[in-house]
């Protein structure tokens, strides 16, 4: 028998979560690392077309999500015509968000230097341009003032979080080392402590779910995982400490 058709963007939904081989709890979870959980039961009314007019906020989640592109949600909500003219330059004004932000090489310039952008900061950003789009579309300026306040303390939520962070690629993986417990309790600078990570074998690490020990400035450091996050907990001596008797 053939499989039902559910119509628009409900069946792109479920046709890049099945790709994924995701549960419905797994894209509930997923969603909720971009700022807003979305229910099991929301997913699967969505899904099977019963939900059809989400909210801005909703799209934004599940496109970072799924890693869904803005064509194909132009088109599974029969708006593609709009899309290809904004590509195009058919229209008096285009308003075109990228596929991929993360691509983009966006720095921000300050008086001392250029720093480069987090994806997640970038993130961050296309959901500003959406709600300004929002503005502009329907003429609702309170729309975008209500959501100011939440912006700022987003963005200085993640400086904060990324004060600590290390990126490192290598043969084309990549991993996030949060050093927070290095540098404020022991006092580190990020700089050694980057230089001593180039000596981790990043594709190794990323293939691994494990947490390891790993040994960074002549110490070995007791490691949590979580995604592509390895979080430097403490050294290894200092965990194992209350389980070894005086």
């Amino acid at each position: 028998m053939e499989e039902n058709k559910v119509p628009g963007f409900g069946q792109l939904i479920l046709k890049k979560r099945k790709s994924k081989d995701w549960s419905l709890a797994t894209l509930a979870n997923e969603s909720e690392k971009y700022g807003h959980r979305l229910s099991e039961s929301y997913l699967n009314r969505l899904e099977r077309g019963e939900r059809t007019e989400p909210s801005i906020n909703i799209v934004m989640v599940l496109i970072q999500a799924l890693g869904l592109s803005l064509k194909e949600v132009f088109e599974s909500l029969e708006m593609g015509y709009i899309y290809d003219k904004a590509i195009h330059g058919d229209t008096d004004t285009a308003f075109v968000l990228p596929h991929d932000l993360n691509k983009l090489n966006l720095v921000v310039a300050t008086e001392k230097d250029d720093i480069s952008m987090s994806d997640e900061q970038k993130q961050l950003i296309g959901k500003m341009i959406v709600d300004l789009y929002e503005i502009t579309l329907h003429g609702e300026p309170s729309y975008f003032e209500n959501k100011a306040a939440g912006y700022v303390l987003s963005l200085g939520g993640l400086l904060e979080k990324e004060l600590y962070l290390i990126e490192l690629e290598d043969q084309g993986f990549k991993l996030f080392f949060d050093v927070r417990v290095m540098v404020s309790k022991y006092n580190l600078l990020k700089g050694d402590i980057k230089s001593s990570l180039e000596n981790i074998n990043i594709k190794a690490l990323h293939n691994t779910e494990m947490s390891i020990p790993l040994p960074i400035i002549g110490e070995y450091w007791a490691t949590t995982r979580e995604n592509d996050r390895i979080i430097i907990v403490d050294k290894v001596s200092e965990t194992l400490k209350p389980y070894i008797k005086p």
